[in-house]
């Protein structure tokens, strides 16, 4: 199918445009207007009222103005698309009025599927470096006299006196701990250039990982700055592996077919944005663009009545800016290659998307709507047409990407309906780009984004009443329920009730545990909230942490399995929450503990250890009382500021062990220990793991594996007070405030082909290691080998 077949109207999605290519073919400013009458009568009629002319031509002053750009000028009727020329120009402006130049430099390339090979060319074309499990890089490890002289520089301590280790004496396994929540500057750069010095593969992997919300750690910002080193140090590998940011590669449960991607794509436009403004760099915190100061428009209404600020001038200002904006911008596309590369994938990335998707919207057409057949299809839709770059707007004014974009769109056939013949061939004009922009707003995005039945244009309408409450993705729904109860509170408490019965579904698999944590704790400690929206609240942080828990039980169970959480003073307080700050490791902590005590098998479910200077198991049942009120529960516990690990062995499990005579078969065979790593000193001296085997073996026991998982990485800005280092047996290290990351222990992990895989000692011997093996690197690499970063490959 062509591109320009994949076009619809732009109002009604089960009338294609072939109406209008005979109309616009006589382009004229008449003519438009008589256009638009006849499409305004023919909706009338049309059964689907949601995709009616009117309503959606008055839901936004700005599309009014891209459509009336169409009017601007008056042209002969030509006899074909190719002999359409301008006879008369009324006028030369933007469609919004804007300031913003909408023009790019001359990029041949963009048109070009090789533009790698022509802007990043690779010194030999044989280089593209295999990704197949079997041939990964192979962590280096020292021998045993190297590893003792290494050790004896390696010590240090934590907060609280304990021996610990700097780093983990491995360069891969570092990295793989020091990205995590908060990570910033050289943290990142140095752990990343020594990771791909050691094994550049597995370094590639470590940073997709990071951003992966479904199999990895699902941090968005540390990974723009991880992605701001690579880009930087090998902008080709950076560039070329972009795709599988926004490709479907991981897979729900043991499925084989991949349905999600690792990221989302506003990825891609996040990316090209900081780029442009030179804030894609490790060291950036905040990024400035994502997160620039909101100002309250009744202050600034105040302050301009008041003669504080002058209205006129707050304009100078901001055109100001946004010409030195865009005059940066055209200098990257023109002298810096990576960038123009890095330009040209996201907006052939985002056009290839769209022209799918009007595709699928073409085949939609044919079905009635609400047919099974209408919802198949409906499904096949992405969101790329909901983070496509709208012109005009926040990404769009910093990267000039929907110029880009519609571009591709033009050259490939969809807008040829418009009737003039636009050239390619050199500089688009700005009267020419303005139309194209118009079109891809009003034909392209429009449509998609109706049809995908996104809530935030019908919540800025004040449409509240058609907002389609099954399909309000994870974060929207977190963010908005408040707003949807306020505004529509006895559909959306219907909708509840028919979640709770099992006849509606809720989306949110893709929040962090601890936010949910957070949002239930907020509502019942704010004594000004009504009763009423204090109890729905609670119903949505239920529902969503369930549908949360049942997404993860997809991937199988835990087995022999249990807890322990920190709740040491060091910890933080679960009475207070700071919106802006570090997040405390508390919330993480209790909330990765109640996720593995659901997805715990017996007899391990249903509860978790907590030590502060006293361990205790706390019993919980997350299915019957719901996360607000388990929530609750907790934040009276009465917890104190030692973190002692050892008395969680030596003063409960142990002795508890002995006295009842529990078999070594019985005893619990895994432990997660969620915390800041900050342990009091153990006694006999040695680490805090040291003193634990020595526990078991005096109480004639063998030592559980032990996970542990560190929550507060980010708080020094470098890797602090390792439990172990790198060859420990039975232990593994993780970090990180994702569930998604339990999965390695949920027989999800993939394995190399023939089950082994080599450890390189520096004086170049391999060390053969089972595929099962569990220590710190073997555990590592199951999180890394999924299928799902198969697709990554090292080309510089």
């Amino acid at each position: 199918m062509s591109l320009i077949q994949a076009g619809l109207c732009g109002t009604c999605p089960r009338r294609p445009l072939a109406t209008f290519r005979r109309s616009y073919a006589m382009y004229g400013s008449s003519r438009t207007r008589l256009v638009m009458t006849t499409h305004e009568r023919r909706n009338r009629n049309c059964p689907s009222r949601e995709h009616s002319y009117n309503r959606t031509l008055a839901t936004s002053t700005r599309q009014q103005h891209a459509m009336a750009a169409l009017d601007t000028k008056t042209y002969r009727a030509p006899s074909s698309f190719a002999e359409g020329e301008p006879v008369t120009k009324k006028q030369n402006m933007g469609p919004t009025g804007t300031t913003q130049d909408v023009t790019l430099p001359h990029m041949p390339e963009l048109f070009r599927s090789d533009f790698l090979d022509v802007l990043l060319p690779m010194a030999n074309a044989s280089s593209e470096a295999s990704t197949s499990t079997s041939t990964l890089d192979n962590p280096t490890f020292t021998n045993p006299l190297m590893a003792a002289l290494k050790a004896s520089t390696n010590q240090t301590e934590t907060w609280n006196g304990a021996e610990a280790f700097k780093s983990t004496l491995s360069a891969t396994l570092d990295a793989f701990q020091a990205l995590g929540p908060g990570s910033v500057g050289a943290v990142i750069e140095e752990n990343l250039a020594s990771a791909w010095r050691e094994a550049p593969r597995l370094a590639l992997r470590i940073i997709w990982n990071v951003r992966s919300i479904h199999d990895g750690k699902g941090e968005k910002e540390v990974f723009y700055r991880a992605f701001g080193w690579l880009y930087k140090n090998h902008p080709r590998t950076a560039i070329q592996n972009l795709p599988l940011l926004v490709t479907p590669a991981c897979s729900r449960g043991k499925s084989e077919d991949a349905s999600m991607p690792h990221g989302y794509w506003k990825d891609l436009s996040n990316i090209l944005a900081l780029a442009a403004r030179d804030e894609l760099t490790p060291h950036q915190k905040p990024f400035w663009f994502l997160h620039s100061p909101r100002h309250d428009w009744r202050e600034q209404k105040r302050a301009r009545e008041r003669g504080w600020v002058s209205f006129p001038r707050e304009k100078e200002k901001k055109a100001e800016a946004l010409g030195v904006r865009q005059k940066g911008l055209v200098g990257k596309l023109e002298s810096n290659h990576a960038f123009r590369a890095l330009y040209i994938m996201v907006a052939r990335l985002f056009a290839g998307q769209l022209v799918k998707d009007l595709s699928v919207l073409d085949r939609m057409a044919d079905h009635k709507p609400g047919s099974d057949e209408y919802r198949g299809l409906s499904l096949q839709l992405s969101l790329a047409a909901k983070w496509a770059p709208s012109p005009g707007r926040s990404h769009d004014r910093n990267t000039n990407l929907a110029s880009a974009i519609v571009l591709l769109l033009h050259t490939a056939g969809v807008s040829t309906c418009i009737g003039k013949p636009i050239s390619v061939d050199g500089p688009v004009t700005a009267e020419d780009m303005h139309i194209l922009r118009s079109f891809y707003q009003r034909w392209i995005l429009t449509p998609l984004r109706q049809t995908l039945a996104l809530p935030e244009p019908l919540m800025s309408a004040r449409r509240w009443g058609e907002v389609a409450y099954n399909r309000v993705a994870s974060r929207s729904m977190s963010a908005n329920s408040k707003h949807f109860f306020a505004h529509d509170p006895d559909r959306f408490t219907a909708y509840l009730t028919k979640i709770e019965s099992g006849k509606a579904k809720i989306s949110g698999a893709t929040l962090m545990p601890h936010e949910l944590l957070a949002k239930a704790i907020t509502y019942n400690s704010n004594p000004t909230h009504p009763q009423p929206f204090v109890e729905t609240m609670q119903r949505v942080v239920d529902a969503q942490w369930a549908i949360l828990v049942d997404r993860l039980r997809e991937a199988g169970a835990l087995d022999n399995t249990l807890a322990v959480c920190d709740v040491s003073g060091s910890m933080g307080s679960l009475w207070y929450t700071d919106r802006k700050g570090p997040v405390e490791p508390v919330f993480p902590a209790i909330a990765l503990s109640l996720v593995l005590a659901q997805l715990a098998r017996p007899p391990f479910h249903g509860g978790f250890i907590t030590f502060s200077s006293k361990p205790e198991f706390v019993e919980v049942n997350v299915e019957r009382d719901g996360l607000a009120t388990t929530a609750q529960n907790m934040v009276g516990a009465a917890w104190e500021m030692n973190t002692d690990l050892n008395a969680v062995f030596v003063d409960l499990l142990l002795p508890l062990a002995v006295k009842h005579k529990v078999p070594r078969e019985d005893m619990v065979k895994r432990l997660v220990i969620f915390s800041d790593m900050q342990f009091d000193q153990a006694s006999g001296g040695g680490t805090n793991h040291e003193a634990i085997k020595r526990a078991y073996a005096e109480a004639g026991y063998d030592v559980p594996q032990i996970v542990y998982w560190n929550l507060a990485a980010h708080r020094a800005g470098r890797l602090e007070a390792l439990p172990v280092t790198a060859d420990t047996e039975g232990v593994a290290l993780m970090n990180g405030f994702s569930a998604a990351m339990l999965k390695v222990f949920m027989g999800e992990a993939e394995e190399t082909e023939d089950g082994e895989w080599g450890m390189v000692t520096e004086d170049g011997e391999v060390e053969e290691k089972k595929a099962d093996a569990f220590d710190p690197v073997s555990v590592m690499r199951k999180a890394l080998l999924k299928k799902s970063f198969d697709g990554l490959v090292v080309v510089d």
